[in-house]
């Protein structure tokens, strides 16, 4: 596996060549077989499917023509979000057979314009021929008949596409190595600042995060599978298995791809068994917890500021019989935690008892120090 240096990323390997020219030859095939008779025209899309369409066309044994558009949609390594007007459809498109030819689709926005933008010609019909697919980021729903390969949510380079205009011309291609990367824990007994810390660490480091509660709710809501799992146990009054909340923030933390900075994770672990399948989970993907950060307030203001947040709210569960029971259990089910993260190595007391800026800067010392 060889790795590259454009700009100030590194990138490494991820598909070869040879793997490419089969794949493409596949989907030419495919093409040859269901639009032997159509006459298709051929749109590129410019400047990442200029070697695509150059390869892919070789492989086209069927009459046929080819012409090249122009739009951008990525600045960087980020979609801009700003989809530009298609340049450059000269051709009378009437009752036509259209091929677009892109290099990727991964939010589908550009592909949706395209179309729309297509279909104002009263084409015969418009089909999609992508090189690459990102089925995690597609946001909208579109027929792609013609995918030469899945991938995920990374950000790539070669083989046309480029990180600022570079690296168009490598000919396999390469996927982004990620820089450090720093999964933090945030841990505290309720009232003891984690959702305020993890808004000023996220704005400052551009961390994703992941919260138990939030992500249990958005399952269920989009009736995942796996929210589908959930829901049964909450219906029958038990509690959601360790695994299944695992795999729920697998599945969310394979999303923020292999580029990202880090992770904060949110109210968890709470157990020692969650602590060492998270561990697990992330040791599969050669990924690990960098600091588990704890935030220790004693339990006379953690009572006051849980009450008045019971107050201001105008939550009736938040008096003090509830809040002692919740403290409680933390610290007979969750504090274990703290031994058990002292013995991983990676154990952080913060006095989270004072002004705010003096304990996030406590805190960004131990980031910026694992």
């Amino acid at each position: 596996m060889s790795t590259v240096k454009i700009l100030d990323k590194t990138f490494r390997t991820s598909i070869p060549e040879s793997e490419i020219l089969q794949r493409v030859k596949a989907v030419a095939e495919r093409i040859n077989h269901d639009l032997a008779d159509k006459n298709p025209l051929f749109l590129a899309v410019l400047n990442g499917s200029f070697i695509f369409a150059a390869d892919l066309m070789r492989e086209i044994t069927i009459p046929c023509e080819i012409s090249f558009v122009k739009l951008a949609s990525y600045s960087g390594t980020t979609s801009t979000g700003k989809i530009t007007e298609v340049i450059g459809i000269n051709e009378d498109l009437a009752n036509r057979t259209v091929v677009i030819v892109e290099d990727i689709v991964d939010t589908g926005l550009t592909m949706k314009r395209m179309i729309e933008t297509i279909g104002t010609r009263n084409p015969a019909s418009v089909h999609i021929c992508t090189l690459l697919l990102k089925p995690e980021k597609l946001q909208v729903d579109l027929n792609i008949e013609y995918v030469a390969m899945e991938i995920p949510n990374d950000f790539i380079v070669g083989y046309g596409l480029d990180y600022d205009q570079q690296g168009r011309t490598l000919r396999d291609i390469y996927t982004i190595v990620p820089e450090k990367m720093k999964n933090i824990v945030i841990f505290g007994a309720p009232g003891s600042g984690q959702g305020t810390q993890s808004d000023k660490m996220i704005e400052k480091y551009g961390f994703e995060h992941i919260s138990t509660g939030d992500v249990l709710r958005s399952e269920i809501k989009n009736e995942t599978e796996l929210g589908k799992t959930a829901k049964q146990y909450i219906d029958q009054g038990q509690l959601v298995p360790d695994q299944l909340i695992v795999d729920m923030l697998a599945s969310v933390y394979d999303k923020f791809g292999s580029d990202h900075k880090g992770v904060i994770f949110d109210g968890f672990p709470r157990t020692i068994p969650q602590a060492e399948a998270l561990k697990a989970m992330l040791a599969e993907r050669g990924h690990k917890v960098a600091a588990m950060i704890e935030l220790d307030v004693p339990e006379d203001e953690l009572m006051k500021r849980l009450v008045l947040r019971g107050q201001m709210s105008g939550r009736s569960d938040d008096n003090e019989e509830t809040i002692k029971k919740r403290l409680d259990v933390y610290h007979s089910q969750t504090s274990p935690l703290i031994d058990w993260y002292e013995q991983e190595g990676i154990r952080h007391h913060i006095d989270g008892l004072g002004d705010l800026d003096r304990i996030f800067g406590d805190i960004c010392k131990v980031i910026e120090e694992c």
